[in-house]
């Protein structure tokens, strides 16, 4: 017997029962996926939003109101620690960091974990308080690294001043003191006027300011102030050559030793001198020396050398070079 072919309504229902199959299928395989997604640990590439990298570095930089701000930790031998600042005005500050080499730069800008190079300001630490200097308003990045060898613990903290301008050498006759800034506005002395340069030569600024013959230099005697010249009205001014900046009257005096030996003491002008010839009878205002320096006790701070300083001195009067006259005699 033939086969007989199915009624086409059979047919259609038989086609529509299939489909039904395979969508059911389709949704239970998406709801086990969708289960499995909810329940497993397993983190799901792609599709989505990547997690922000972590900042390090500079980028990381936390920022403090640095007007109360102390700062404390320890760093590991070569690691760094960033800072950060927010200037609202031009100030002049300080950066105190009480260990010693610890180098600290300051940027104004990152440059991904770094700072932007170059640097603003670069500095080693001393232990010390360390003036820093100008800095205009704005934003700031510090970043301090310990080049020393070990973990050291250190304490730090920024000091904020108001900038005073003006003279800051107090050899100048407009010295202020108040000032912290120097403007270049310091006045001295005008040595080189027809008074000195007829009685005296060619002028320059000795250690304390004052007009001194640049004759006087390594001329054979030490100017620690005991010689003096006139000056316009007649009064005597008291020269002194005896600084590093004039090398010691370019090594008419020894220079002054930071250390003294057992038994020695400095006197008024910081040399070398033995204790005991304080109130010893004689009156040590520059006439005798030790070591080849004169030696000065004639002074407050040592009493006047214990009285033997009476204003009578033990000289025998002499012509010296080059105008020179001894200093309170004639």
């Amino acid at each position: 017997m033939a086969a007989q072919n199915p009624h086409p309504r059979m047919l259609k229902e038989n086609i529509k029962g299939e489909a039904m199959k395979k969508y059911l299928l389709l949704l239970l395989t998406f709801g086990m996926l969708g289960l499995q997604s909810c329940d497993s640990d397993d983190t799901i590439v792609g599709g989505g939003i990547d997690p922000e990298p972590e900042l390090t570095g500079c980028e990381a930089t936390p920022f403090y109101d640095w007007s109360d701000f102390t700062f404390e930790t320890s760093l590991d031998a070569g690691t760094s620690t960033w800072l950060g600042f927010d200037l609202g005005e031009t100030t002049l500050f300080s950066i105190n960091l009480n260990q010693a080499g610890f180098n600290c730069s300051i940027f104004e800008y990152c440059d991904g974990e770094l700072g932007s190079p170059p640097p603003l300001y670069t500095f080693m630490s001393n232990g010390n308080g360390q003036e820093v200097g100008i800095v205009t308003e704005g934003m700031y990045f510090l970043e301090i690294t310990n080049t020393r060898p070990g973990r050291l613990d250190f304490e730090f903290s920024i000091s904020l001043a108001d900038i005073v301008y003006g003279c800051m050498d107090d050899d100048a006759l407009n010295y202020n003191i108040e000032a912290n800034v120097d403007d270049a506005s310091c006045e001295y002395q005008d040595c080189n006027t027809e008074y000195y340069l007829e009685n005296y030569g060619e002028m320059i600024l000795d250690c304390d300011g004052n007009c001194a013959p640049i004759s006087w230099i390594a001329d054979g005697y030490c100017d620690d102030g005991a010689w003096a010249i006139y000056d316009e009205d007649g009064n005597q001014v008291p020269i002194n050559l005896y600084c590093a900046e004039l090398n010691f009257d370019e090594g008419d005096c020894e220079a002054i030793d930071e250390d003294c030996s057992p038994g020695l003491i400095e006197d008024c002008n910081g040399i070398c001198a033995p204790q005991q010839w304080l109130g010893d009878g004689f009156c040590d205002d520059g006439s005798y020396e030790y070591n080849g320096n004169p030696i000065f006790f004639n002074c407050e701070e040592f009493n006047y050398d214990n009285g033997d300083c009476d204003g009578q001195g033990r000289t025998t009067p002499r012509t010296y070079p080059n105008g020179k006259v001894k200093f309170g005699g004639s």
